[in-house]
């Protein structure tokens, strides 16, 4: 790999680790791909089998791009590599994930330019070669960066770069879905946490045990108390807590756990 090409990724990398807001790639960030790839025009989306959930695009007129895109939903079954949700779309095939893959890899460039996605999208900006890399986002959910170039084609060369940063790929995705997940589930739990603060020392010991599946005998053994007393605890926490019975008790110990030990530590 070239000294520029390493200088690329490594200006990719940089920009997107430093980004921190919940959209994992956008387009001022996924503007280093373009250098990374070599091409005009880079597109990144995240789509579940009904819906679009994430896009954005990299361009020098990505206004004039969008227009011509806007016809591709006519044309896709010409793409042998489709994706997103456009009629319920299914998700890439598991053999496509992780690996940079062009049209020319599925059907001839005389196909190619044959058929409706050449003449109403590819034609009009001048692009002549598409590559995609599906990320595995080990979901429902579908991820896939596009790249057009107006070259004959994409090198060896671009392949491998693409290549080599997929692994960072995968994982910004993954911190950007963490930004947005924390301050959700810190708000989805603050109710919790205040009625959890309701208990006394003595019944967070009690709760604790119970939520880790104790039964009443076992929790009366273990604190050196009776049968009776467990049962008095549990029914004091109930109260304080606002619920029914053990389980929405445990739900409500276990949600306020999630948040204060594991949510830190994700990337």
């Amino acid at each position: 790999m070239s000294t520029d090409r390493r200088g690329a990724l490594l200006d990719f990398l940089l920009e997107a680790v430093a980004a921190e807001g919940t959209s994992p790639f956008p387009a001022d960030v996924l503007a280093g791909m373009r250098r990374v790839a070599r091409c005009e025009a880079v597109s990144y989306m995240e789509w579940s089998p009904r819906e679009l959930l994430e896009f954005s695009l990299t361009a020098d007129e990505p206004e004039t791009v969008m227009r011509v895109w806007a016809a591709y939903p006519l044309v896709r079954d010409y793409d042998p590599l489709p994706g997103g949700a456009d009629r319920g779309s299914p998700l890439p095939h598991g053999e496509w994930l992780g690996r940079p893959l062009t049209i020319s890899d599925f059907i001839s460039d005389r196909e190619f330019r044959s058929g409706g996605l050449y003449a109403e999208v590819c034609r009009p900006l001048g692009v002549r070669a598409v590559m995609k890399v599906f990320l595995p986002t080990g979901g429902a959910t579908g991820a896939s960066f596009v790249f057009d170039t107006t070259r004959s084609r994409f090198t060896d060369g671009d392949r491998l770069a693409v290549q080599r940063v997929v692994p960072a790929l995968v994982q910004l995705r993954r911190n950007a879905r963490a930004r947005g997940t924390y301050p959700a589930l810190r708000e989805s739990t603050a109710a919790a946490r205040i009625r959890l603060q309701r208990l006394s020392p003595r019944e967070r010991v009690v709760l604790a045990r119970a939520a880790a599946g104790e039964t009443t005998t076992a929790i009366g053994s273990a604190l050196f108390i009776g049968h009776g007393t467990v049962r008095k605890h549990l029914e004091h926490i109930y109260a304080k807590l606002e619920v029914h019975n053990r389980a929405e008790a445990a739900a409500i110990y276990a949600q306020d756990r999630v948040v204060t030990e594991h949510i830190p530590d994700a990337p």
